[in-house]
């Protein structure tokens, strides 16, 4: 589904179907010498081989439609019928069996990594994951890590109780920027005009909810002082997180779903810790509002 929804942001509605096809051979790992000897299953690449399916799909039919439109006009019925899909599932079944090998090794590697890490190491992936939330907060660094975290919640990927950890941070790190607009907007009203005041308001419900994007306005209009800002109060939330050894099977919900969250009381702990220090580097850093 990753695929082909990948796809289908480069190529419209003629990739999502060339997108499912290479995301469902990336999630089984059919290489070329499986299917020599009858089986069409292997080492599954994971997450990131589903990433390549999907950005592979998409240009691959971005490049058919390109080379095609140049055919006759009384052919044009057939290329979003025909040409689009089954060239276009021809050409990523030849890629993904070639690269699947690879994939799989390279999502082994990454898995059994994970699983040696210590305490040490989940709190500094904490950290990394959580504060990548905040960098862009909806953007290709936060569906990065958003990405990551869920699919560290596959039964499939092997990681278990490490990868709800680091959903765990992942989701923390989403929910600590508009709380901190909400927090700094309520406490510290001489850094905000009144519209800023009144727009903060709905941030508290939105970093509850783990939508980051409730910051976005506030990022785009002060960049230099909301984005650090965050992103130390997300990094910060995210390791508290793993330190506290709190896990979330739920790939989101924020504090809607604390009744699955393990060590629910150090998750919004790690919550609160992270929103009032970021809180603070905020308000204290940025200048008072001035009317123009």
């Amino acid at each position: 589904i990753l695929a082909g929804f990948i796809a289908m942001s480069i190529a419209d509605r003629p990739g999502l179907a060339v997108g499912f096809a290479g995301g469902v051979l990336a999630m089984n790992g059919t290489n070329f010498a499986g299917l020599a000897s009858g089986d069409t299953t292997g080492i599954s690449g994971g997450f990131l081989a589903a990433l390549l399916a999907g950005f592979a799909a998409g240009y691959i039919v971005q490049f058919l439609k390109n080379i095609t439109e140049k055919l006759p006009a009384s052919l044009n019925g057939i290329r979003p019928m025909l040409i689009y899909p089954l060239g276009g599932i021809l050409i990523i079944g030849a890629v993904m069996c070639g690269i699947n090998p690879v994939m799989g090794m390279i999502n082994t590697a990454m898995t059994n990594c994970l699983n040696a890490m210590g305490g040490t190491s989940k709190v500094l992936l904490g950290a990394i994951v959580a504060g990548m939330m905040s960098i862009d907060m909806g953007g290709p660094f936060n569906k990065a890590a958003y990405v990551f975290g869920t699919a560290a919640l596959d039964p499939s990927s092997g990681l278990g109780t490490t990868g709800q950890i680091i959903m765990a941070s992942v989701m923390v790190g989403g929910m600590v920027p508009p709380l901190v607009i909400a927090l700094s907007t309520t406490f510290f009203k001489n850094r905000w005009s009144k519209s800023d005041r009144n727009a903060g308001l709905v941030n508290y419900i939105m970093g509850l909810s783990f939508i980051s994007e409730g910051a976005i306005p506030f990022a785009a209009a002060d960049p230099g002082h909301v984005l650090p800002s965050c992103i130390i109060g997300s990094a910060l939330a995210g390791a508290l997180s793993a330190v506290f050894g709190c896990t979330s099977p739920a790939p989101h919900g924020g504090a809607w779903v604390i009744a699955v969250i393990g060590n629910p009381v150090g998750y919004l702990a790690a919550l609160a810790i992270g929103s009032i220090v970021a809180c603070l580097i905020l308000s204290l850093w940025k200048k008072p509002y001035q009317e123009a």
